[in-house]
């Protein structure tokens, strides 16, 4: 596996990312590049002096989401007023593999169009 940030050391990198660098184009020309973490091993957890037990129960319950809760159900009421938000579709990518339930993409770099 390539590396997916230039950190050495630090949350990054310990444990790390399962799978990438992968890279996206989107609809304004900039390139996103992304790796696939184990959700409980995402670099923003490291900040928390948590038990193995609880983190094991946070993952657990991440797998049982991603395995229950199919991406094109309704889980909120339908919207009665206002505009909604769109999102390029460019940043809804499907996961390697082997990683489809539990792990989730992190963005670690955005390069602009002109690079």
């Amino acid at each position: 596996m390539q590396q997916c940030c230039n950190t050495e050391d630090g949350s990054w990198k310990k444990p790390g990312p399962a799978s990438g660098p992968y890279e996206t184009t989107l609809n304004d020309g900039s390139v996103v590049t992304y790796c696939w973490y184990r959700f409980i091993d995402q670099p923003v957890f490291s900040q928390f002096n948590w038990t193995e037990e609880k983190k094991s129960a946070l993952q657990s319950l991440i797998e049982k989401i991603h395995a229950e809760w199919p991406i094109d159900r309704d889980y909120m009421p339908k919207q009665t007023f206002g505009d909604l938000v769109s999102i390029d579709d460019n940043l809804i990518v499907t996961p390697p593999d082997g990683l489809e339930v539990g792990y989730v993409p992190i963005v670690v770099k955005q390069t602009s169009k002109q690079q």
